[in-house]
Parts: C-alpha cells; structure tokens; sequence
C-alpha cells in the first residue's frame, strides 16, 4: 500500500558551518564532482517561460506560510484567498528547498530567504508535534499541534528533512539554520520504525501505536531508506536498501522498469538525489527507470486517447500528466500504466491533466514535458495558470478545473524546473555528507 492511497483513507554533521562539508571523504568529493553538469541549454523562451513558473510557484510558499509559524498549508485556493488551517511536514520541506531555490536564483536578498528559512526551521524543532522525530504528516498551522488524526509519517518525515538538508547546505554560512536543519535530521529514531523484517512501518498514531502497513515495494520510499541509512544518529543497517521489493517490472519499447502508475514515485527521490551518475550495486540506474516511466505513462495516455475519444481524446504528447491528485470526484491516485498488454482507464481515469505530474520531469523528459505545459497554458490561459502557476488539475473534456494547488505538487514543479535549469537544487542536496554517506552505504557506484 502506497503512501497517497493509505493517507487517502552513522555520520554527524558539525555544528559549526564552516565545518558542515568537512566530513566528506575523497571519494564522496569526487563522486560529487562527477555528477554536475553544465546548466541545460534551451531557448530563451523555454527558460523565460519556467523562470515564471518558478516564480509563481514560490509565491504559494510566500503567501502559504502562516505569519507567526512559517509553516506551509497543506494546499491553498488559486487566486491566493484561502489557504487550508493545516500544514504539511512535506510541503514544509519543499518550502525549505524553494527558501533555497529563491536565495540561489536572487529572486528575494538572501537575507530574506535565509530569515524565512531560519524561522520555519525553528518552528519546526521547537513547535511542530512528532514522536521520536518523526514529525506528524499534518498539523495546525498556527500552533503546531496534531491535526486531522494525522499519523507521525516516516515519509513525509523524509520529505521534510530533505529539504532541511538543502538548506543546510544552501545557508551553510549561518550557524542558526544548520544547527536547526541539523537537530531535525538527529532527533529522528529511524530504528524505532523498522520492522524485523527490514521494512520501514508507514507511521505511529497515539491511538493504535505502530502502523502495520510498510514499505515493502518500490515507490517514494526512495527517499526515506536512504536518509535512514544515512543518518547521523539511530541510521537502519545498510542492508535495508536490499530488502524492499523492486516490483512490478513493466516494459516500455523492449527494456524493463520498476513501475508505480502516479508518476509522483518517480519524481521525488530524483529531485534531490542525483542518481544520474550512479548505479546500485545490482547495476541498475533508477535514473533510467524513471526515464521509461514517463515515457511509457505518456504511450499509455496516448493509447487511452485513441481507445475512448469521447473523454480521453485530448490525450497524447501535446496533453499528458496522470499522478496523484484532486478531481471532479475528490482526491485519486492514479497514473498509468498499470500492467503489460493493458490500456484502460483504471482507478476512474476521466481525461483529467495533472500539469505538476509533467512539471515534476522537466528534469527527467525536458523536451516533452516543456513541450506540453507551455501547450497547456498557451491554449487554456488564466483559466488553469495563475497566481500559482498550474491548477493542480483540470479536465478539457468537462470543463472541469480544480479550484486549489497543493503544496508538494507546487514544490516538486519548482525544484524540478531548478534542476532542469541550472541542477542548483542536486548541487545544494549532495553537497550534504549524509546524501553520500548513503549511497555510499547502499553500495552505490
């Protein structure tokens, strides 16, 4: 059970920031250095075009932290006049890399950015409810305490420290905000919520204790093996990467991929991870597996187009983007493909565009998912592409928009474009001794 459809229903850093990158060894550096690139070449009209998005996007965090806290609502209406009484750990966490992003780009002073970061950061170790670190996936947005029956999540957890370890990095000069960022990343009792099996549970509640369901196959849990491997206190044995199932394996024009249908999966632990480079020890690229994911999502819609015109002919390389989000009917998890030899409109697909599941592969299929949300805005305007950016879905065959964004679908559209643009956010995050730490230990090469 995946994280969406459940929630649906030992290294140290110094304390001292001219010391934070000092524990990386000669081959963590090297490893570093091999993966930067040159910022992508494009047209200047592409570049323009995502540098508005980028901007738009880190409006919502502006204008969705509340004003005593810093913390981010879970989600906020498009034009800015509602935002939810709940944050998200994981919005926080990507509201920690856009801080970052906008300090790097010199959209706000640095000093601006490094204050927003500084006072999340703070109410976030001082006010934010967890238990053993891990940090409750929802929560009040004014006081920082439980909310909406929310579990304590070891992925949103993730989520949020990934972001914390950006700005370490990205701040490394202020001493405040990487002892903070640092104290996040050291409270957390990863061996607390291991199974015996080698597992990560999903969560804690007060009520029913530990959370049975774990992350037993791939998905997100990317993300939150690695940084618990990696962690500088209670880290899991390394052993842990190997245990997870690499399941189900689909094919896409003769070559086999990992597969979960939201293209979400395949997108986070990307965005900050720089698996590019890199290869498990098996000698898989995941880099690769989330290449052949977009690109069999985007055969699989166009098939859906072709098959059901009368909902679905819109489909194809000019519209794509199936991953967890809102809908006419509520909240879905969906995606595509979903088996071999299969093309039907599983999980209630209804030709809904999702712009920040195209949006979170800028950096993994550039020249397609440019290709179409600069077509989605350029033939539906205002109506889908606002304060914010994109809506965060929409359906052409209904006329259907969805009134809010929300927050983790914003962030992973202005990390995503950061990486496409100049690889700042994968400069800033593996810059961090933990994220080499942990490929390292995983037995990365």
């Amino acid at each position: 059970m995946k994280r969406r459809t459940f929630l649906a229903t030992g290294l140290s850093l110094s304390m001292a920031p001219s010391n934070l990158l000092s524990k990386t060894n000669a081959g963590e550096s090297q490893l570093i250095s091999s993966l930067r690139r040159e910022p992508a070449a494009m047209e200047q009209s592409d570049h323009r075009f995502l540098r508005d998005l980028q901007q738009r996007c880190y409006q919502f965090f502006v204008d969705a932290a509340h004003p005593s806290t810093g913390f981010i609502s879970d989600r906020g209406a498009t034009d800015g006049s509602w935002f939810s009484d709940h944050a998200s750990s994981a919005a926080c966490g990507f509201g920690l890399a856009a801080h970052s992003v906008a300090a790097q780009s010199e959209w706000i002073p640095r000093e601006l950015a490094a204050d927003r970061t500084r006072h999340l950061l703070h109410s976030l170790v001082m006010l934010a409810n967890h238990k053993k670190g891990f940090v409750y996936h929802f929560f009040d947005a004014a006081s920082g305490k439980r909310s909406r029956g929310a579990e304590a999540s070891s992925i949103d957890t993730a989520l949020l420290i990934i972001g914390a370890m950006t700005a370490a990095t990205t701040f490394s000069d202020d001493l405040e905000i990487v002892q903070l960022a640092d104290e996040l990343y050291r409270r957390v009792d990863w061996m607390w919520m291991l199974g015996a099996n080698d597992w990560m549970h999903m969560g804690w509640t007060p009520e029913s204790g530990m959370i049975p369901h774990q992350w037993d196959s791939f998905s997100e849990l990317i993300v939150l093996v690695l940084l618990a491997i990696g962690a500088p206190n209670s880290p899991i044995p390394p052993r842990c990467w190997q245990a997870w199932r690499r399941s189900p394996v689909l094919q896409h024009d003769g070559e086999d991929f990992i597969s979960y249908p939201p293209l979400f999966v395949h997108q986070y632990p990307m965005a900050f991870f720089d698996f590019r480079k890199v290869r498990s020890a098996s000698g898989r690229s995941y880099w690769d597996n989330s290449v052949r994911a977009h690109h069999a999502q985007i055969a699989f819609m166009t098939e859906l187009g072709n098959r059901y015109p009368a909902q679905m002919r819109h489909y194809g390389n000019d519209l794509w983007g199936l991953t967890s989000s809102d809908s006419a009917g509520g909240y879905r998890d969906w995606g595509g493909p979903y088996e071999n030899g299969r093309c039907e409109p599983d999980r209630d697909i209804d030709g809904t565009i999702v712009p920040s599941a195209a949006a979170g592969g800028l950096a993994i299929v550039p020249q397609q998912a440019l290709h179409t949300l600069r077509y989605q805005k350029q033939h539906f305007g205002d109506k889908i592409f606002s304060r914010y950016g994109f809506v965060n879905a929409y359906n052409p065959a209904t006329q259907w928009v969805g009134r809010d964004v929300i927050g983790i679908d914003t962030g992973i559209t202005l990390v995503m474009a950061e990486n496409l643009l100049t690889g700042g956010v994968w400069d800033a995050f593996m810059r961090h001794p933990a994220a080499n730490r942990a490929f390292s230990l995983a037995g990365f090469v």
